[in-house]
This record gives structure tokens, sequence and C-alpha cells, in this order.
């Protein structure tokens, strides 16, 4: 059976602060500008086999062998799929028998061995910030469906932190819509729910003092039904349907400059640490994002939760096209906050087998710097999937999508694709030049 220790990695984690390193540039030497280019037509790479990635030359390796009409890849851009020291990795697997999450190795990726629980959906696992031998998450099977639970690496064992069922009935508290982590601490988390009334509920917990914060939401307020709270990186404030929410579930601190609040979007950390959420917009913002040239348009978006400011990162003004199709966004380097891993897909995908050149960042994974004194888009890949447009696979498309995942020190990159709708999913790394694998 495995067993978790601790490592030189995790030691090292738990002397560094969550903002060490933070302008390091992660991505030296690799393709910045903002061109078009060819993207050349490659068989899908070899299992556990280095390659070049050939438009960009950097180091990618395919770590799943997927059959027909099976699927591996991370569980969603928004959730962390590294632990806190980087030893283990999660995977999600739709296998012709079974469906499952997986822990790998977090650096030779191979499989350790399935979890042994169920969770309340497939992105509602969160990794501990700070305990590479914890993961939290809802259970969905009786006898303890809807209580909130924590797994053990260590143990293979999980226990209850807390049971819902006061407030909640025998309604599954989730994450709701759009989930996201944690608060970097650990201790404030966010859920919605239905109870036996009638009258949905958004609801916090405070893991520290054991406090649960409760608020009507749906019909006959001003919230969606189908979202939840969700705690800032610093634990200060909630970021709920637009707005930076107060702990009492009541108090709008800022009602930011969206046009949507519900795009493909991460919270995360800016370059000097402050809490905001990073989106995209295909719209003008209602405010004109505090008068950027765009008015808020672009392939990413900068909303400070602490000031309520907007900032477009990645825009039309910067030379880049159009916001791409199908783009998700990961802001959980949290170790290097402000470095942002993103991936688009795109329209048509004509171009993936067409010899001309694709519109910049279309089928492309990139890494972005958002400090505005050293703003970069690093080009790293093309993950040729056709995503929503696959056709070959007996699961859904949307699988395709790659959903890229940063690692906690920003120096890989996680991502899956059917690759050339292939008719099954795998999963690749990215390793930058500042990862080290341990001896």
């Amino acid at each position: 059976m495995f067993r978790f220790k601790l490592t030189v990695s995790s030691i090292a984690f738990l002397l560094t602060s969550f903002g060490a390193h933070a302008s390091e540039n992660l991505c030296e030497g690799y393709v910045t500008h903002n061109k078009g280019v060819t993207i050349p037509q490659v068989r899908k790479p070899p299992y556990m086999k280095y390659y070049r990635e050939p438009a960009f030359g950097t180091k990618v390796i395919r770590i799943t062998n997927s059959l027909p009409d099976e699927v591996r890849k991370p569980p969603y851009s928004t959730v962390q799929a590294w632990n806190a020291d980087e030893s283990l990795l999660l995977m999600w697997t739709r296998a012709r028998s079974y469906t499952t999450h997986q822990l790998l190795d977090g650096h030779t990726y191979k499989v350790v061995r399935d979890l042994d629980f169920t969770p309340s959906d497939l992105e509602d696992v969160f990794w501990s910030h700070s305990d590479p031998d914890v993961l939290y998450y809802i259970s969905k099977i009786k006898p303890d469906a809807g209580e909130f639970k924590r797994y053990n690496v260590s143990t293979n064992k999980s226990t209850t932190i807390k049971d819902f069922s006061p407030w909640c009935g025998t309604s599954m508290p989730t994450p709701g819509g759009g989930v996201q982590m944690q608060s970097l601490d650990d201790d404030l988390f966010g859920f919605r729910c239905l109870p036996s009334n009638g009258n949905r509920i958004m609801l916090t917990y405070r893991l520290s003092t054991d406090t649960v914060t409760v608020a009507p939401i749906g019909e006959g307020t001003r919230w969606s039904e189908w979202f939840a709270p969700i705690a800032t990186p610093s634990g200060k404030s909630l970021w709920y349907q637009g707005t930076s929410l107060a702990h009492d579930l009541k108090t709008i601190n800022h009602t930011l400059d969206m046009y949507k609040y519900h795009e493909h979007q991460n919270l995360g950390r800016t370059h000097d640490g402050q809490d905001a959420m990073f989106t995209l917009g295909f719209n003008e913002s209602p405010k004109g994002c505090d008068g950027d040239p765009e008015d808020g348009v672009g392939h990413l978006i900068e909303h400070n939760m602490e000031t309520g400011k907007c900032r477009n990162v990645i825009s039309r003004a910067d030379g880049y096209p159009y916001t791409t199709s199908s783009t998700h966004i990961s802001a959980q380097a949290y170790k290097k906050p402000g470095w942002i891993a993103m991936s688009s897909v795109g329209k048509g995908l004509e171009w993936l087998k067409n010899g001309e050149k694709a519109p910049a960042l279309s089928s492309e994974i990139y890494l972005v710097n958002t400090d505005p004194d050293n703003k970069v888009v690093c080009r790293l890949a093309h993950h040729r999937s056709y995503a929503k447009l696959a056709s070959n696979g007996d699961y859904s498309a949307y699988f395709g999508e790659p959903h890229v995942t940063i690692s906690p020190s920003g120096t890989r990159l996680f991502f899956g694709s059917d690759w050339y709708d292939s008719g099954s999913v795998d999963s690749y790394i990215i390793e930058l030049p500042g990862y080290k694998r341990p001896e």
C-alpha cells in the first residue's frame, strides 16, 4: 500500500511563503510574440516519452494511454490537480467499465491507486494548500451522502468534518456552478443546497471555529440559485456572482465591472498578492473596465476583489485577436501569484490540418505573467484537440477540452486532448525549465 512520507520538496514548501519567487520568469526563452503560426501536423506522441512541441520547443510528455472511448484528464482548470508539495497528482478517468479519480505519482506520473470515495461532482475534490496528505470533498454515496469529508492519502481513509443536514436536510450541499478552491489557509469553504422547505440557501463553513453561516438565494432574492459563495485566497471575502461579498453573506464590498459573472474564470492572486478574479471578456464591461481601450473585451481580465478595479491583461489592444472560444483559466500557482495558465480551442479548427497560419492562441496552451510592469504571454504548446467538435469517441465531446491546470510552483502545466479527434482523451504535462524532478 502507498505510504505518504515527508519529502525534501514538502519540507521546502512548509518553509517557503506562498509568494516566494513570484517575480521569477517561468518561461524565459519561449515564444512570446502575438503572431499567427502554423500548427505542424504530428502523430499522437508515444506514451511516457518526452517530445518537443514543434512550434514552440517546449518539453511535453503524454502521461496516459487511453483506449478508444476512454477519457483521462485534469478534473478542471479551477481546481488544483497537484497536492501541496507536488508529490501527487489528481486525474479524472472515464474508462469503459468505471469512472473514478486516480492518484498519480506527481513526478513519474505513474498511477498510485484509485481514490476510494465518490465526490459530489467530478470537479469537487480539493487538495489542501499546506498538507500534502489531505483532500477535501462532499460525499455523494450513502450512508454519509452530503457530509463534508477529509481524506488522508497515507491511510486511504476519510473522516467527517461536518454534517450539513441541520441546514440542508437530505439535499446535497455542493460548491455550485463555477467551482473554485477554498481559502489558502484551508479554513473557509462555500456551498449551496436545497432544504426540504424548497427555499435554496448558500452557506459557508469555517473549519477553525466550526462555524456555519447561511443566507437565502434564488426566488425572492437578488441571487441566482445555481452558485455557491467561494472564499477568496486570503479568506478576507467571498466571490459571489460578480461581487466581493462579506462573511455575513449580506454586505457587498464591491460589485465588479463585468458583463457576465459566469464566464470561464478562476480566483487567484495578483502579482502583488491581492485577491482577484481572472476571467474572459466577450462583451464590453458595463463601466468600460476603468478606461480600458477595449472596454473589458479580452482573453484575460483581472478583477481585483480588494479594490473593485478592472484591468485588461490580454486583448486586441496588445495585438491579439478577439477572445478565443472555449478558453479556460487556471490561477492555481499559489506559490507564484500573478502567473496564469490558459488553454484555448477556437472555432472551426480548419487550421489544424490546412497548413495555414492559425490565429494566435488558437489550439494553444499558454502562460501569462499578469504583472503590469513585466507582462508577458508565453506560448507553450498546441493541444490539437477538437474538443466540442469531436465525434469519434463514445463520450461527451466536452471532455476533450484541455482544461489546463497549473502546478502550485507554476513550473508544470497539465492538460487533456483528444488529439485530432482520435476517439479518446489523454493527459499531457508541460515541464518548464524551472521544474526539477527529485532524485
